[in-house]
């Protein structure tokens, strides 16, 4: 069960990665590069769990690491637009869209190819969208693949280097959630 929860938790985090579009101008070799520090929880009827992360970010490539509230290193993921990898402890999984890997591992359907979006406070596919009163994404719900409905709550924005970052991000849909508490952002130009 831990095994499956901090695949579906990993996989969660990176699936963003695994179908980001980026589209600089084709004149220029702009390089979009970020990193954060966070708390993540995933909590389904059956299962819950939690762990700390580092996510690394240059332009469509990543680096994930998961930890234990110890620094113990959980398992890694990396990858970019064709293929995300997964290693835990030793045992490799490969998928190229993590939502089909997060299916995969676990059977469940989650709406979690935009994570890269949310993170940044970018939401592009939400209907009955809100906003905070600095026109941040702040609520709106997102319907996965197996049309079940979820809300998507980004909060807590603060300014890192002129862009606005949320620190604090909830997937919900019945008892099931993914909450990620964002502790240090940052940001290269």
């Amino acid at each position: 069960m831990f095994k499956r929860l901090l695949l579906l938790s990993l996989a969660l985090l990176i699936s963003g990665c695994a179908t980001f579009e980026s589209t600089p101008p084709s004149n220029s070799n702009i390089t979009q590069q970020w990193q954060f520090t966070a708390k993540f929880a995933v909590r389904t009827p059956d299962e819950k769990n939690s762990a700390k992360m580092h996510w690394s970010q240059v332009n469509d490539q990543y680096d994930i690491n998961l930890y234990t509230i110890f620094g113990i290193s959980i398992m890694s993921i990396t990858g970019d637009e064709q293929q995300v990898i997964i290693n835990n402890r030793g045992d490799e999984y490969t998928g190229s869209n993590a939502q089909q890997l997060i299916y995969r591992l676990t059977r469940w359907h989650l709406p979690v190819n935009d994570l890269q979006h949310w993170v940044t406070g970018v939401v592009h596919n939400a209907s009955d969208a809100k906003y905070d009163t600095q026109g941040n994404f702040y609520q709106g719900n997102i319907t996965s693949l197996d049309n079940k409905q979820w809300q998507l709550t980004l909060s807590d924005y603060k300014d890192i280097n002129g862009h606005s970052r949320p620190h604090r991000l909830l997937l919900k849909s019945g008892n099931t959630y993914f909450k990620l508490a964002i502790s240090q952002w940052k940001i290269q130009h």
